[in-house]
């Protein structure tokens, strides 16, 4: 049977993007009164974040959290620092509900201060290609937790399993 679906208008990207692999780079876990946070940067391979940028990441993310406008209880969880052009993106994310990632997703343009992700077209941005590297990894990293004994050794085991690579 021929397929008749005309797709021509779907899924167009321009056909002058190239996509390049970014590297994934574990960083300092964030200590939080009541969370703990892997912390991974993806960057293009031959640009890496500089530590200035990720302490200004680190400190507004811990600012969101002392003021009570991402509230931790008690979570494990981790950060995706992304930069992307002039753009740093900082995701945070925690395991909540047993099995369920939540996360609080901010933008920083050329240097300037995070603000929260803001929606278009109805629409909330999550992640992408290259935030979803981590994020795999965490999901698997998270279900092994979970088929474990979930104690104090599992925890431990969770917070040392990082990604590295190119994604």
């Amino acid at each position: 049977m021929p397929d008749t679906l005309d797709l021509s208008a779907l899924g167009n990207i321009d056909p002058a993007w190239t996509h390049l692999r970014k590297q994934v780079t574990p960083a300092a876990e964030l200590a939080l009164p009541d969370a703990r946070l892997k912390w991974y940067d993806v960057h293009r391979p031959d640009q890496p974040i500089p530590a200035a940028t990720r302490t200004r990441a680190r400190e507004f993310l811990a600012a969101e959290v002392a003021a009570g406008r991402v509230v931790t209880r008690g979570d494990l969880g981790f950060i995706v620092l992304h930069s992307s052009g002039t753009v740093l993106f900082a995701l945070l994310c925690l395991w909540r509900g047993v099995n369920e990632m939540w996360q609080a997703a901010y933008a920083s343009t050329d240097g300037g201060p995070f603000t929260p992700a803001q929606q278009a077209d109805g629409l909330t941005p999550t992640q992408c290609v290259w935030e979803l590297g981590p994020t795999t990894h965490e999901r698997m990293a998270w279900s092994h937790y979970l088929e474990s004994a979930r104690d104090q050794d599992a925890k431990l085991a969770y917070l040392a399993d990082r990604l590295t690579g190119l994604v």
